[in-house]
């Protein structure tokens, strides 16, 4: 990086070995790494988005997203010589600035030892907590709290870019801030970017339902998380209300052939982009072309399926709904990660009249 202003001193660079941005971590010989301002980003193992979600512009943390935020404001007790910049954890990946203050007792290459000791504990309580440490070791509870994406938490690299002035502090650490707001901006365009079907569908109230990957679809019982106004809003004319959801996970497709059986309206909002009519099930085609349903994606037909993409439309399907129904939830997942912008009101709406999506069988068991 280049920058001109007020030096803000540490780690002994000339002009000739300035680097690229984002270099991997292969250290610059030419870098002082005892002592110094530092940006440095650390990526989750296979790109994997289990430290928490963005909604609506900010970051919510998953439990293991917590405790890596927690692992890091810790660093300073253990090592004094941090000084702790802005740092944010990010859904897959995690930035932070750092100054290292000179001590004769710094190592060669103290800034990747202090990086190897966040990563080392934090991967430690990821293990914990996916299961990997049982036993006495694991705190009651915490087992199970994160999903298990292999036996590392982090990639081996990690990113550095030597900080030499007080205008590329205030430029890097505007960055760090503004992250969270741009994480889909910067990768998306909005979710109604491609649509197939009847477009006035948007402008009607919306019940929102999502559920996690993972869970069978047979027996699925949709609960009622969170409605407008809580228990004394009236569901006024919610009969008319469209079901929108990704229809991505089981469960979610589950509750796309039960609303469709049942004449339901439905809006599906696809990371992967829109198929060709010839590829969807015959009951959606005729919803669409009858104007019951309508297909809507921030991606061109033929886009991949990443989990990006997933968060970005999952947020869409919950921003403006008027209820929010969820099948069976992962814990420590995405989706339970976004939904905590939202006041648990299970307790008190029990008794909720059904949202259209129950399945008949189970309705007369019950």
């Amino acid at each position: 990086m280049s920058g001109g202003g007020e030096d803000v001193g540490g780690g002994g660079f000339s002009p000739a070995s300035r680097r690229p941005h984002w270099r991997k971590s292969l250290r610059n010989p030419n870098i002082n790494y005892r002592n110094g301002w530092f940006f440095v980003t650390t990526q989750v193992a296979h790109n994997k988005c289990i430290l928490g979600a963005i909604v609506r512009d900010r970051f919510v943390p998953t439990p293991l997203g917590e405790e890596v935020r927690n692992a890091w404001l810790a660093m300073p007790k253990r090592h004094p010589e941090m000084e702790l910049g802005e740092f944010a954890v990010m859904p897959n990946h995690f930035h932070a600035i750092v100054r290292i203050r000179w001590r004769p007792t710094n190592k060669e290459h103290h800034l990747g030892y202090l990086v190897g000791q966040f990563k080392g504990r934090t991967g430690f309580v990821y293990g914990r907590m996916r299961g990997a440490h049982g036993g006495a070791e694991a705190p009651q509870g915490d087992m199970g709290r994160c999903p298990d994406i292999g036996p590392h938490l982090w990639r081996p690299v990690y990113w550095d870019d030597l900080i030499t002035s007080a205008r590329e502090l205030a430029a890097q650490s505007r960055y760090i801030r503004n992250n969270p707001a741009n994480w889909t901006r910067d990768r998306f365009g909005p979710c109604t970017e491609y649509a197939f079907g009847n477009e006035e569908l948007l402008s009607a109230p919306r019940i929102a339902f999502v559920a996690s990957q993972g869970f069978p679809a047979a027996g699925m019982r949709p609960r009622l998380f969170w409605r407008e106004g809580g228990d004394e809003a009236s569901r006024g004319d919610m009969g008319e209300a469209v079901i929108i959801s990704t229809f991505t996970s089981a469960q979610e497709r589950e509750a796309l052939r039960r609303a469709l059986a049942k004449g339901r309206r439905v809006v599906a909002v696809l990371p992967g982009g829109i198929p060709p009519e010839s590829d969807l099930s015959p009951a959606l085609a005729e919803a669409c072309r009858e104007g019951r349903a309508l297909l809507v994606s921030p991606q061109p037909p033929g886009s991949a399926l990443t989990k990006k993409a997933a968060a970005w439309c999952n947020e869409y399907v919950l921003s403006d709904a008027d209820e929010i129904w969820t099948g069976d939830l992962s814990a420590g997942g995405m989706l339970r990660a976004m939904l905590q912008v939202f006041p648990d009101e299970r307790k008190e709406l029990n008794n909720t009249p059904d949202c259209g999506l129950a399945d008949e069988c189970e309705r007369e068991r019950r």
